[in-house]
């Protein structure tokens, strides 16, 4: 049996995850074998209880394993059921809730195509660790055949030679097609020295989730600038407020590197609309009074104005919104891919989420317009796969609307097509319809082969803003340096 590596950059529960999976394909554990407890496999592995349980949780969901009440976790049939006849594809990603998605798409792909049966074997990772651990496995010859990955790094992955361009794999499929029901950020975003290297699955956008019921008990509005975001929190600052409905935080949001890429998508917005950018024109200019601006407002949330906490810079990726779905948090920034999470942390059905959850757009500088992120998430194929073609064929089938538009819908989830706007109504999925309204307003993040490099520069500037009191001038200069230094163009003072 093999060991867990502690001085390994791969996460142990990962390491976990990979030892239990061998132990199910040599034969050791069969079907309906009951594996060891959680204690047992802490004493085995000689680890703590949080890494067991959440490879254990990954497991049950990929459907390798499935749990008995009072009896175990076991190893599941269905995992051995995989006829000769079927192609099976891996794919790794961060959404745990894919898998159903993916089934759903393996029935209809098989009932049209009872020819050329798949399958798919998910690999569910974290958000934060999934680049440097997708890097890794192509670095060892174990690569998946595809990957959902941030938009936003597929350049880096194309540059690195990890990818096929779609073109390409001579698919029978046209790609240039797909391209023009695509919202032109996004292929951009998708591209590399103009080829399409991504296929776009989901399209998001940042906003600012609130308690539509509290601030209407409370005769207030949406805000709609920083004015109004700070009035608002401050309104939710009085104690007799704060013990009228139980919660923590008038605004919480990840706010440092432990939130990984959704600090930067969650704060870029207040950059934007005072005016700041980081390229222009072949140079670095981060370092402008526009960034200075908007750092000072966020660094005065937390430090003089204690509206926000302290340790917003200790939230990881999914924080923010679990504390405001708990009702801990008035306000949140956060991405319109967090809905359905929301509405699963906090149970509400859909008519208790439309009464208790607000949404608009990231508040703008006052004075100027709001500037949403926009994002998304794209399938990529190995160049490591066996069986491209297959695999591209099978993935257009997955974005194509009329098999996954009710999908998403059920999940809150919208497609970067103009095409699937047809398929949304605004009375029936309101927040679908509103993402696709403002769409045009939003901004995406540089799409360049560095970004991994900048992304955590942000971050740590982020962090520092509200960590460090070092002057915000200073900070964002050594910032603007080094993602100079990293990108090897000129930084404009």
């Amino acid at each position: 049996m093999g060991r867990i590596e502690r001085g390994s950059p791969v996460p142990l529960y990962h390491q976990l995850k990979t030892l239990i999976r061998e132990q199910i394909e040599s034969g050791l554990w069969k079907p309906g074998d009951r594996i060891p407890t959680e204690d047992e496999l802490c004493r085995l592995y000689g680890i703590s209880r949080s890494p067991v349980r959440q490879a254990l949780k990954e497991l049950v969901y990929e459907g390798v394993l499935v749990r008995r009440p009072g009896a175990g976790t076991f190893v599941s049939d269905p995992f051995s059921r995989q006829t000769s006849l079927d192609t099976s594809i891996q794919l790794m990603c961060s959404d745990l809730r894919w898998s159903e998605l993916l089934e759903h798409v393996r029935q209809a792909w098989n009932a049209t195509h009872p020819h050329q049966p798949v399958s798919f074997r998910v690999e569910v990772v974290s958000h934060t660790h999934f680049y440097d651990l997708l890097s890794r496995v192509v670095g060892s010859g174990m690569a998946p055949d595809a990957a959902m990955v941030d938009c936003v790094w597929v350049a880096g992955l194309a540059r690195a030679g990890f990818l096929y361009p779609l073109e390409d794999v001579n698919s029978h499929w046209n790609h240039s097609t797909f391209g023009k029901d695509l919202y032109p950020a996004f292929v951009s975003a998708n591209s590399y020295r103009g080829k399409l290297y991504g296929l776009p699955v989901k399209a998001d956008i940042s906003l600012l989730w609130y308690r539509r019921d509290w601030l209407e008990n409370e005769g207030l509005n949406p805000p709609r600038d920083w004015d109004e975001l700070l009035g608002v929190a401050r309104h939710f600052l009085q104690p007799q407020v704060q013990e009228r409905y139980g919660y923590a935080y008038p605004l919480v949001f990840p706010g440092g590197t432990a939130g990984g890429e959704a600090t930067v998508y969650m704060l870029m917005p207040f950059l934007w609309s005072a005016g700041g950018e980081v390229f222009e024109n072949g140079e670095v200019v981060l370092d402008s009074p526009a960034t200075h601006r908007a750092l000072r407002f966020l660094r005065d949330l937390v430090a003089t104005h204690r509206v926000a906490p302290a340790d917003v810079t200790r939230y990881r990726e999914d924080t923010a919104f679990r504390l405001f779905a708990g009702g801990k948090a008035v306000m949140a920034l956060g991405g319109s891919y967090e809905a359905d999470m929301i509405r699963h942390t906090s149970g509400w059905g859909d008519g208790e989420f439309q009464e208790r959850v607000g949404y608009t757009l990231p508040p703008a500088v006052p004075g100027g317009q709001p500037t949403p992120t926009i994002g998304g998430t794209s399938y990529v194929i190995l160049r490591q796969s066996p069986r491209p073609q297959q695999v591209m064929e099978v993935l257009r089938f997955a974005t194509d609307p009329g098999q996954v538009g009710e999908y998403y819908r059920e999940m809150l989830q919208i497609l970067p097509n103009p095409s699937f706007n047809r398929l949304v109504s605004s009375e029936t999925a309101p927040l679908l319809a509103w993402v696709a309204e403002n769409m045009p307003l939003g901004r995406a993040r540089p799409s360049v082969p560095e970004y991994v490099k900048i992304s955590r520069q942000l971050q740590a500037m982020f962090e520092k803003t509200f960590s460090d009191p070092m002057p915000i001038e200073a900070l964002v200069r050594r910032t603007a340096e080094f993602i100079s230094v990293i990108c090897e163009l000129p930084c404009r003072m």
